[in-house]
Parts: structure tokens; C-alpha cells; sequence
């Protein structure tokens, strides 16, 4: 169970890093079909201090929203993990916490992360719990539960990214601005912390230079989707294949109930 819990924590970790560092231009292209394609150059922000500054302060008086997160291949490809790679998540953002569900649930905290997967946990215990301060925990699973939020547009757009393109389009039938960014790691390295920077380090030391995402924002900048692709590489001798992730953003400002499992219900990992 311990090498289980492990395993299932270390590769989400993982599969969070890397899919907040690239995007592939062609994968996002063919995603929108449907998208009218006419510039917009008028109407969209120009540069990215731009639109991080605006999105992040509509973002940030919402103070909660619902995220379905996809993620196919990467690290969780093949682990105990996998069944985390289509998750709906509720974050309060006020409070600093998380709860997704799929194939198992978790909840996040700024201290802790609680999981309960079928067939583990002891008996009237179904929830396991890891403190994130923990020394058994790298300094990326200890910022896991601050960062894995994918809601933080600081992180999602970082220092050294640059708009490439920008257009009006149609998304899920409601008007939308659709950004290519390209982000250069070196820079986004040079002036990260924690996970944010190990995560463009570890792209850095596997070859990647550059990494390229598509944001798509309303009217308000407030994320509707966000779609990325980290290229296979090896990382400390594994090879990690290629990571495709999809957040998709609702219910901005909605109530969420979030319930931190009771010590009872609880063993620590």
C-alpha cells in the first residue's frame, strides 16, 4: 500500500509539472473546428503581463471554480495512477483547497493531500493522508497542493512566455479569445520557485527549450480551457511519454462544498 500511495502521488506530481510546462500548436489546432478563425487583434490583450494581470484579478474575485482535467500518456501511463487522468474538480481558491473525483477521490490542502482508492485504506479508514511538509516528500509534491490548482494563471503563463497569436473565436458555443503562447524555459527558470522552477529544469536538462500551450478566455478573462502537450522524453533515466493534458473551466463563482475527511476516517501514510 505504502508503494502504492507513493507511486500514485509521485507520478500525479509529475504528470502536474510537466503538463503545466508545453503545448503542441498542431494538437491545438485541430481542436477547434468549430472555432472561427478571424483575427482579433483589436480585441485581445496584447502581451501576457496583460492578460496574466486582468485574468488574475477576475479570477481571483470569483474565488471558486470546477475543472474537468484530461490527462493522456506521461507519467501516470501504465502506474497505479492512471485511473487520476480524467478527474472533475471543485477549488476553493479563498481557501486554498481542492477535491476531485474519477476513479478515486482527493482532496488537497496547503499542509495535506487525502486519497481514497478503491481497495485501499484499512479498515474504516478508507482515506490516506500525506503531509505535504513531510520530509519524505519532494519540494514538488510539497507545493503539489498550491500548485496542482490549474487555476493559477501566474503558473499557467509564466515569466519568459510571449503571445504568438491571438483570435476571436467560438468555443462550446460562447464567445472566446484564444491565446498561443510560447514560453522560454530558461527564463521561466530563472525567475520560478519551487515546483514551477524544478518542473522547467527537468524540460531544460531533457533537451526542451521552448514549450508552447493554448489558453482560451472569455469576455471577462476568466479561463474556459487551457491545452497542452509535453513531448516523450527521459527524465533521471525513465522515459516519460508524451503528456497531453485538457482543463476545462466552469461554474465560475458557484458554491462549492469541499470536506476535509474527519481524523477518523483517516490514516496516515
Amino acid at each position: 500500500m505504502r508503494r502504492t500511495m507513493m507511486t500514485t502521488l509521485s507520478a500525479l506530481a509529475l504528470a502536474t509539472t510537466l503538463g503545466a510546462c508545453g503545448s503542441s500548436p498542431e494538437q491545438s489546432a485541430q481542436s477547434d473546428n468549430n472555432d472561427d478563425q478571424q483575427s482579433s487583434s483589436d480585441a485581445a490583450l496584447q502581451d501576457v503581463s496583460a492578460l496574466v494581470s486582468q485574468a488574475s484579478t477576475t479570477m481571483d474575485s470569483k474565488k471558486t471554480v470546477t475543472m474537468k482535467v484530461s490527462i493522456e500518456g506521461g507519467a501516470m501511463q501504465g502506474s497505479p495512477a492512471a485511473g487520476l487522468q480524467n478527474q472533475t474538480c471543485r477549488a476553493d481558491l479563498n481557501n486554498a483547497k481542492m477535491a476531485c473525483e474519477g476513479a478515486g477521490e482527493s482532496v488537497f490542502t496547503e499542509d495535506a493531500v487525502y486519497m481514497k482508492m478503491p481497495g485501499q485504506g484499512q479498515s474504516g479508514k478508507p482515506w490516506m493522508k500525506q503531509d505535504l511538509n513531510s520530509s519524505q516528500i519532494s519540494d514538488s509534491m510539497g507545493q503539489l497542493g498550491k500548485t496542482m490548482q490549474f487555476s493559477n494563471i501566474e503558473s499557467i503563463l509564466p515569466a519568459g512566455s510571449e503571445i504568438t497569436d491571438q483570435q476571436q473565436v467560438q468555443l462550446n458555443g460562447q464567445q472566446a479569445t484564444r491565446y498561443d503562447v510560447t514560453t522560454d524555459l530558461q527564463k521561466a527558470a530563472a525567475e520560478a520557485e519551487g515546483v514551477q522552477k524544478k518542473s522547467s529544469e527537468m524540460l531544460i536538462n531533457a533537451g526542451v527549450t521552448e514549450t508552447e500551450k493554448t489558453v482560451w478566455v472569455d469576455s471577462n478573462n476568466l479561463l474556459m480551457k487551457v491545452e497542452n502537450v509535453t513531448p516523450a522524453m527521459k527524465i533521471a533515466g525513465q522515459q516519460v511519454p508524451e503528456t497531453t493534458q485538457t482543463v476545462t473551466y466552469s461554474d465560475w463563482g458557484e458554491p462549492v462544498d469541499i470536506t476535509v475527511p474527519p481524523a477518523s476516517k483517516v490514516s496516515e501514510f
